[in-house]
């Protein structure tokens, strides 16, 4: 939880704010946030590529974009979103480095970040 908490000082808290509860109406929480202890995979997408559009977190809709986060390693992606799963309220597993990887080998290819309507998200 050190090293998740150190990458999220580093790469989050500047748009998710140090309580997670993000800055509204421009940046989305991640606290009690059931998008961020669902399916692992999101998140990840969403770190690795960027996520644009709508998107509606607690009944609140946010139109802003999250931006790649460049650089970081499959370990850091898995602390940090471990950690994220698992503070702010949330009760998520952790996220192994495999389950990193196998997103980052299945998206490679992409250029672009991702939208909300091919995430199948509101």
């Amino acid at each position: 939880m050190k090293r998740g908490a150190a990458v999220y000082a580093r790469t989050c808290i500047a748009c998710h704010q140090p309580t997670g509860l993000g800055l509204p109406p421009v940046f989305p929480p991640i606290a009690i946030a059931p998008i961020v202890v669902g399916n692992p995979e999101l998140p990840i997408k969403f770190i690795l590529h960027g996520l644009i559009g709508p998107i509606t977190v607690n009944g609140m809709t946010y139109n802003s974009m999250m931006p790649p986060v460049v650089g970081v390693s499959d370990e850091d992606v898995a602390d940090v979103l471990t950690y994220v799963r698992q503070s702010f309220g949330n009760q998520g597993n952790a996220v192994s480095v495999n389950q990193v990887k196998a997103v980052r080998a299945g998206t490679a290819a992409r250029t672009a970040p991702w939208t909300t309507a091919e995430l199948g998200l509101k």
